[in-house]
């Protein structure tokens, strides 16, 4: 049998600074459904997420798969300070197998991974392309397009 991957894209700001009900209950829910014995993360350095102690509660293992700060240094990223809106593609790509890779050496059946929404096909894909089987999820909260519904700027 394949191994199995459950992917949840969502906004960064839900996995560690903003709080968000249903945020936590669809972690809880996936970890759950699909008997995850991983929730990795792309958590980029940070101690704590709400998928972490969300993990540790439910005695899940939990990793961030991300690139260390230190070994981010040593990939090129064509916009390092992050100015405009232009996305380092082979950097997000390569990110993205560093995931697909330290997911499945850490986990054994099952894993939820959670990133940034941006990611969710692209991982999906990696993961797909080495034989995994997948399910995909995305969060957005419906309370932050009506803090932004009749803004304009």
């Amino acid at each position: 049998m394949n191994p199995r991957i459950c992917i949840f894209g969502t906004h960064h700001a839900y996995q560690y600074m903003t709080t968000r009900r249903k945020y936590s209950q669809n972690v809880e829910c996936l970890i759950q459904i699909h008997s995850v014995d991983l929730v990795a993360e792309e958590a980029s350095g940070l101690a704590t997420t709400y998928a972490k102690l969300i993990a540790n509660k439910a005695n899940v293992l939990w990793k961030d798969v991300d690139l260390t700060p230190e070994e981010r240094m040593l990939v090129p990223d064509l916009n390092a300070m992050s100015i405009g809106t232009q996305i380092d593609f082979d950097l997000h790509s390569l990110r993205e197998w560093v995931w697909v890779i330290r997911t499945a050496k850490s986990m054994k059946h099952s894993a939820l991974l959670i990133c940034g929404l941006a990611h969710t096909m692209g991982v999906a894909a990696k993961f797909q392309s080495v034989g995994f089987n997948i399910e995909t999820h995305v969060y957005l909260d419906r309370a932050d397009d009506k803090i932004t519904e009749n803004r304009t700027e």
